[in-house]
């Protein structure tokens, strides 16, 4: 029997008289949950105000959160694809007066408040290591960012909001650790950027960290469970954009060997 694809060692294994691999061995991966808003502080505009995620009230309750990939293997070779959409959309009572670019929304003011932050990422990964137990894959990502921060008075009177469209690489590191092909396993995925202060007027970075558990529950299928935090930002002076964010979530998913799934049986 084929185990899911790219599992350290097993990514095109075959047992003699099964069928041929096939030339790309698809995954499937889905995963939700709650995610929690540890830090989400802004400022946009050359006098905007600065505010942080207990003043829109994003902490007052926690966020449904959703991932869907498709990892193509080949051999060592991994493509990954990956949409993540994330938006958060809470109501409050401004206690200060909040100047969001060249509106101001004066105290007292009910708010819509919308905090968009779409990903679409692209990565590839090589496995440097590839032991019976243990794997490791090395390689980077190019994400997409759809965003957008948006304040609306709820009696229409006032909206300001900031929309960008950006392009983010990133390294990407994934671990594997499987003692049995047909027992509970472990991986560590991490992706990570940093400016190190090499662009001048920017400083920014991204993590995406990732602990996974993964359990077989029937050919191709696999149950997954994920411990996540995601976050970075940057501070950007020639735009007038200050925003960090860091956000926790636990998701429960399932990982799809299609081929093993749909493909046919050996004897």
């Amino acid at each position: 029997m084929l185990w899911p694809a790219l599992l350290p060692g097993r990514a095109l294994a075959q047992e003699p008289g099964e069928p041929e691999a096939p030339w790309l061995s698809p995954t499937l991966v889905y995963e939700t949950g709650p995610a929690y808003v540890l830090q989400n502080d802004g400022a946009y505009g050359a006098a905007g105000t600065r505010y942080d995620a207990g003043d829109v009230a994003q902490q007052d309750n926690l966020a449904r959160i959703q991932r869907t990939s498709l990892e193509l293997a080949r051999g060592r070779h991994t493509i990954v694809l990956l949409y993540a959409p994330f938006e958060l959309r809470t109501q409050v009572t401004l206690q200060r007066d909040l100047q969001f670019r060249d509106e101001r929304f004066p105290a007292g003011t009910v708010v819509d408040h919308r905090y968009l932050f779409d990903g679409y990422r692209a990565s590839y990964l090589y496995r440097v290591l590839d032991g019976e137990r243990l794997a490791l894959e090395l390689g980077g990502s190019v994400q997409i960012r759809n965003a957008e921060v948006a304040f609306t008075a709820t009696d229409g009177a006032r909206r300001a909001d900031e929309d960008d469209i950006g392009v983010v690489a990133a390294a990407k590191v994934r671990l594997w650790w499987r003692p049995t092909p047909d027992r509970l396993w472990a991986a560590l995925e991490a992706d990570g950027l940093s400016t190190f202060g090499l662009i001048s007027g920017t400083k920014g970075g991204i993590y995406d960290v990732q602990l996974m558990l993964g359990c077989p529950v029937t050919r191709g299928v696999e149950l997954v469970l994920g411990a996540r935090l995601l976050g970075g930002g940057a501070d950007v002076a020639s735009r007038d954009i200050y925003n960090w964010a860091n956000f926790l979530s636990f998701t429960a998913g399932a990982r799809v060997a299609l081929a093993d799934l749909f493909g046919p049986r050996g004897g």
